[in-house]
């Protein structure tokens, strides 16, 4: 089978991308012992023998969409800044060289900022098998305390309707996921209504609205509270987030597919209908944690996006307000002058911007600060368009396949033996 990445080592000038990425992860029996449990347990066993598609249908959940991704863009916390490496064995006055500019840093500094860079591209270099193995540990092993929100990967027209629209899961009705605010914002998308006053416009292009219940936000907040005291692997969320999990990656991928597929893409083809045109392909769903002994604030960035759906799942903290900026594509966003809007909501609440607005998380003085992030992609605005990160087109990997089947079917499905590591 094919391989998301050929051979990586510190003496390869960078990595061999011929191969198209198009894993799958066989989902292996448990042991009888975790067969036989009976929390959770009904999930685990109706997983038996099926094989999951991180590629999609009915959309792709890694994250990696351009070839840039490895030696470009490589933010550095310490320094609060963004750095291109030359290649994997490349020398630190080589480095150095291509990244001529910006703040002045002494030699010590230097050599940090070189090592960390060293560390992030070989941490984004490992990224694909990683989720591959991590998906299937996490399926074959994990005991969820709410079994509805891990469903089968299936379609839209699976889902039986309700009063307040189709179910978001099976046995999981709308009303009990979504605001009725949301739902009435929904109802009018749908139907091509003029959207409601409720949905707040907040700022540039970035548009507010309640989105999950009370109940809803506790439920999944719970449930991340369990996968993290269950010792499972996981990745961190991004390059720039350490604290938190990919939600896709722990289980929760066939839900974010209905959450954002069937409620949240109507709205988002009304507010966005350029970054739309050519519909979605791919989604990066994960949560983010900050508090004390975490990260406690995010510089100012733009995200790998033609959409952004960020959610509060908490309000009991001092600072840690969300600033908004201007949209813009650059590589130092830092250096540029900005006027912020400070935007902070309570529980639930959802914000939907562009996926080019500059903005960052200012300093969290007490209390913990919690969101659940959606990165909503499109392969067709990205073929006329270029990558989010380094606007090119020649390095895209799925948006550059001729069809979308190639890239799901390349390969024959790997057989990940992820639950005896």
């Amino acid at each position: 089978s094919s391989r998301i990445l050929a051979d990586i080592s510190p003496n390869s000038q960078r990595p061999d991308f011929r191969a198209m990425p198009s894993e799958e992860v066989a989902v292996r029996p448990p042991p009888a012992k975790l067969a036989r449990t009976e929390a959770g347990a009904g999930r685990a066993v109706a997983q038996v023998g099926r094989v999951i598609s991180v590629v999609g249908p009915p959309y792709r959940w890694i994250q990696i969409d351009c070839r840039c991704f490895f030696v470009e863009n490589l933010y550095v916390k310490s320094a609060d800044a963004y750095f291109t490496l030359p290649g994997l064995d490349a020398s630190e006055a080589e480095f150095w060289a291509a990244n001529e500019g910006g703040k002045q840093h002494d030699d010590a500094e230097r050599l940090e900022i070189f090592r960390d860079v060293q560390t992030e591209a070989r941490r984004r270099a490992a990224i694909p098998e990683l989720y591959r193995s991590n998906t299937a540990a996490c399926a074959e092993r994990y005991r969820p305390l709410h079994a509805e929100l891990f469903p089968a990967r299936v379609g839209a027209d699976g889902l039986r309707e309700g009063g307040a629209g189709p179910e978001v899961a099976p046995g999981l009705a709308a009303e009990d996921v979504f605001n009725a605010t949301f739902l009435e914002v929904w109802r009018c998308a749908r139907n091509g209504r003029a959207l409601p006053d409720q949905l707040r416009h907040v700022h540039d292009a970035c548009f507010e609205s309640p989105l999950f219940t009370r109940a809803f936000s506790e439920r999944m907040k719970e449930e991340l509270r369990h996968f993290k005291g269950q010792d499972l692997p996981h990745q961190r969320p991004n390059s720039m987030n350490r604290n938190g999990c990919i939600l896709n990656e722990i289980g929760f991928g066939p839900l974010m597919d209905r959450i954002i597929g069937v409620y949240l893409l109507p709205v988002c083809r009304v507010l966005y209908p350029d970054l739309l045109e050519h519909g979605m392909d791919s989604h990066h769903s994960f949560v983010v944690d900050y508090g004390v002994g975490k990260d406690t604030s995010l510089g100012v960035h733009d995200d790998n996006s033609e959409i952004t759906v960020n959610i509060a799942l908490s309000e009991d903290y001092s600072g840690g307000t969300l600033a908004l900026y201007h949209r813009a594509r650059v590589a130092h966003p830092q250096r540029l002058e900005k006027r912020p809007y400070h935007h902070r909501v309570g529980m639930g609440t959802m914000l939907l911007h562009p996926g080019e607005l500059l903005h960052e998380v200012l300093p969290l003085t007490a209390g913990e600060r919690q969101g659940l992030i959606i990165w909503i992609r499109s392969d067709g605005y990205r073929r006329r368009h270029g990558c989010a990160l380094c606007q090119r087109s020649d390095g895209l990997v799925y948006a550059n396949a001729a069809t979308g089947a190639a890239a799901a079917g390349a390969a024959e499905p790997v057989r990940t033996e992820a639950a005896e590591q």
